[in-house]
């Protein structure tokens, strides 16, 4: 691999397992088209918190200490809280109940020896929706479809994606599975 693997941004994420999954990108299709293939995650790194991981870095290096996290993390369940946009800006995501082991992760990955760039955003655990504003919806109409699925999934899985430069062609770097999944 080469040393400039993480030269388009790359995420360090969790992945959503289906079906709950597959909820999620039939929302994504209607109301964000263009995102709806992108894979339905938890970011853990890069949208907030700490950003992307910074180009240049050893792949080997990040994906061994990504690895290695893993290892000494158990799968947990998670369940989505309630829906919520930040205003004016077509941005809509779902919280999560109980986001202790998002947070435990997420400092396991700052404090590792993985680079990251500086955001100007605190770390809060949430699943994207859509970013895209839609003139023929109203805040109000999309906040009223998008109600969050009800059971409980399994976090078993994180990965590093890197996006284009365009933002709509991801691509999978790494996977890690946690530990006993």
């Amino acid at each position: 691999m080469s040393a400039d693997i993480f030269q388009d941004p790359s995420y360090i994420v969790l992945n959503i397992p289906s079906p709950v999954a597959d909820q999620l990108r039939t929302i994504r299709s209607f109301f964000d088209p263009p995102r709806a293939h992108m894979a339905i995650e938890i970011s853990l790194c890069g949208s907030n918190g700490c950003g992307t991981i910074i180009p240049g870095q050893d792949p080997d290096f990040v994906f061994a200490e990504l690895d290695a996290i893993a290892a000494k993390t158990e799968a947990f369940s998670a369940k989505f809280g309630q829906v919520e946009n930040f205003p004016d800006t077509g941005i809509f995501f779902y919280t999560l109940e109980n986001v202790e082991p998002f947070e435990i992760l997420h400092s396991m990955i700052i404090e590792s020896n993985i680079k990251f760039k500086v955001t100007n955003f605190a770390y809060e655990p949430h699943c994207t929706l859509k970013l895209a504003k839609h003139a023929e919806y109203t805040e109000e109409q999309i906040l009223e479809h998008l109600q969050p699925p009800k059971q409980d999934f399994t976090i078993d899985t994180m990965s590093i994606y890197s996006l284009s430069q365009d933002q709509q062609i991801p691509r999978l770097l790494h996977r890690a599975n946690l530990k006993n999944s």
